[in-house]
């Protein structure tokens, strides 16, 4: 079997993700960290274009490969509507929503991984794909239904990152994913926690959108009357959404979302570093035991990922109030090169067939909604 080259780009605010792979084999995970002055003269994301493509092309030269050598292109997949899990063929289609930001996330830097990949993938006429997209909805009826008609809940969080790290312990412990339940802990800047029933991501917090624990840069669970209070005091909407989405949590309360120098505030007697911290913990560990509820309390492993997994500390902290759910496995840091090298590869060898975007949500509501305005 040829051993396909595939490019996996992989862009956030701060940083560039520049990923190649043999195979199944990785020959390069290189992060590019860009600073204020890289983007001095960019007054949008989309003008960062450029900078940032020159990145990922010194990237593939790096990993000794030739551009003429690849033979796909995976882009992480932000900005779109709500679609199922998979790996999706990035066409026109793809594209135009992309560059619309339909899913209304303020077009962000992570949208230029879609805009980057398609850019290339036609200079080099090869096939780009994405991944495991950002607003990957499997939620059950239960998980979406609100107490008020016609508003619902969806999807949102680190699909990508959750759903590898759910196939390589599978692998592991030589198990299928979709035969088991897991909660998955997606521990960053922003946390997501959702549960895995038999392969599925059927319910979780939105963590950027004020649900969820307290995290580095997210003010955590704010229901209407927190909102109220919040303008009372002085604060815009806008101001309010900024605190639940980017701006909040240990940012807010302690002047820094880097964990390291919240704990040299605690260790010098910071009471309300301290504090924060603790609530973070908690809440991180309440919404695990929720998600143990979503699932019958039938959970065969919790597994703790992302950024926030490297510190020994918090996990510790945090299996105090989860270790009597299931066992608990740690995957430091980020799987989401690896995730899209593996979805691309496996369309690739034929294993899965690549989804086509429909330009709807996946879920477009109840059937008694669509019921009640056809009359």
């Amino acid at each position: 079997m040829k051993d396909y080259c595939i490019l996996t780009i992989n862009p956030g605010s701060t940083s560039t993700k520049v990923g190649v792979f043999k195979g199944s084999e990785k020959i390069l995970d290189k992060t590019v960290d860009h600073h204020k002055e890289d983007f001095a003269d960019c007054k949008t994301f989309d003008d960062q274009e450029p900078i940032r493509m020159q990145h990922i092309l010194n990237g593939v030269k790096e990993a000794g490969v030739e551009l003429s050598e690849l033979d796909a292109i995976g882009g992480r997949g932000v900005g779109l509507y709500p679609c199922a899990a998979g790996t999706y063929k990035i066409d026109d289609l793809v594209i135009d929503h992309c560059r619309k930001d339909v899913a209304g996330v303020g077009n962000p830097g992570a949208t230029l991984g879609i805009k980057l990949s398609y850019q290339l993938s036609k200079e080099l006429n090869i096939p780009a794909f994405f991944v495991n997209p950002m607003p990957t909805d499997e939620f059950i009826d239960e998980a979406r239904m609100t107490g008020i008609r016609g508003v619902y809940r969806g999807a949102r969080g680190h699909a990508l990152n959750m759903k590898q790290v759910a196939r390589v312990h599978s692998e592991k412990m030589g198990v299928k994913y979709e035969e088991q339940n897991y909660i998955v802990m997606h521990l960053g800047g922003g946390v997501s926690i959702n549960a895995h029933r038999k392969g599925r991501m059927i319910d979780g917090n939105r963590g950027g959108e004020g649900q969820g624990p307290m995290s580095p840069n997210r003010a955590g669970d704010f229901c209407v009357d927190d909102v109220i209070n919040a303008m009372k005091i002085g604060y815009t909407l806008e101001e309010i959404n900024e605190l639940v989405s980017i701006k909040g949590g240990l940012l807010q309360l302690c002047g820094t979302d880097d964990l390291r120098q919240v704990r040299e505030m605690i260790n010098a007697g910071d009471e309300l570093a301290t504090i924060a911290y603790k609530t973070m913990v908690y809440g991180m560990g309440k919404w695990a035991a929720m998600m143990a509820g979503a699932l019958k309390g039938e959970v065969d492993a919790i597994l703790l990922t992302g950024g926030l997994a490297k510190d020994p500390e918090l996990v510790k902290d945090l299996k105090e109030y989860i270790s009597w759910i299931a066992p608990i496995y740690e995957y430091p840091g980020s799987f989401e090169t690896d995730a899209l090298g593996y979805g691309v590869l496996q369309v690739l060898t034929g294993a899965e067939e690549a989804k086509t975007y429909s330009g709807h949500p996946v879920w477009e509501g109840f059937s008694f909604d669509h019921k009640n305005e056809s009359e």
